[in-house]
């Protein structure tokens, strides 16, 4: 079982986030923790003490009931494995230190895409995302298939996308595709032969089938990051090492509709 911290808020993001870690859940076993934090103006922290304790154990408390009604709203198809854990302080700050603590595996949270590539960036190059130790599985979407892609490019690592993710999806029923993105301004995506992915294309097959997985399809795609993001969008996952933020590869991730598990 895979133990997993999953954030959750009441809006739209964190309701798609459960119903997708439900369905994930049918394909990678989880030991599944819930989290929520409060974050107060500083106007509104008062006092120390046995005060800022009161005041604090208040605020956790409307936290607490928040997550009751999501999880009763949700009614999500996969037992938690302990009582949802809320705090009060700097979100990032929080979950950074829970995740640590606590030996997570995996951390997901919800994210609507927007298609805003700056905040995209923004929010993957954060420290919670960047110093954890664990990969993030960031939800876009609840994409109900079996098909997972890997997605390569030459600036990708093989073995650190290989490793990483099969210690997520290592023990899975995923189907395994692998995406070779090569960026060109193309009026219409080509698809590429399989040669143009060269030795990390080769690689990464090998790396995949030491880990003892079988490859569905591979591709090399030729095209804009628009248009891989639109390719990406049925799978139900797809995984890639943390891209930097002039990187092809950060734009197809932040056009794409598909929940993306980041590892590193």
């Amino acid at each position: 079982m895979l133990k997993t911290l999953l954030y959750i808020n009441e809006n739209l993001a964190s309701s798609i986030a459960l119903r997708y870690t439900a369905y994930f859940s049918k394909f990678v076993p989880l030991s599944l923790f819930v989290t929520h934090v409060e974050e107060p103006d500083e106007k509104e922290q008062v006092g120390t003490g046995w005060v800022r304790r009161t005041w604090e154990d208040g605020v956790a408390s409307s936290g607490k009931r928040l997550i009751d009604r999501m999880l009763r709203t949700e009614n999500i198809d996969c037992p938690l494995a302990g009582r949802p854990k809320v705090f009060v302080g700097d979100r990032d700050k929080e979950i950074t230190y829970e995740l640590r603590n606590g030996l997570y595996k995996l951390f997901i949270e919800g994210y609507l895409n927007s298609y805003d590539h700056d905040q995209f960036y923004d929010l993957i190059s954060s420290p919670l995302y960047t110093d954890t130790a664990c990969p993030v599985l960031m939800v876009k979407n609840l994409s109900i298939s079996k098909k997972c892609a890997l997605l390569c490019a030459d600036s990708v690592d093989p073995k650190v996308l290989v490793d990483k993710s099969m210690e997520i999806l290592g023990d899975s029923t995923f189907e395994f595709d692998i995406v070779y993105f090569k960026f060109k301004e193309n009026d219409q995506m080509v698809t590429l032969n399989k040669e143009e992915g060269g030795t990390h294309l080769e690689e990464t097959e090998s790396l995949l089938s030491e880990a003892g997985k079988s490859v569905d399809k591979v591709v090399v795609l030729s095209g804009t990051p628009e248009q891989i993001g639109d390719y990406l969008k049925d799978y139900a996952l797809v995984t890639s090492t943390l891209p930097k933020r002039k990187s092809m590869r950060m734009y197809v991730l932040a056009n794409s509709l598909a929940s993306v598990l980041l590892v590193h």
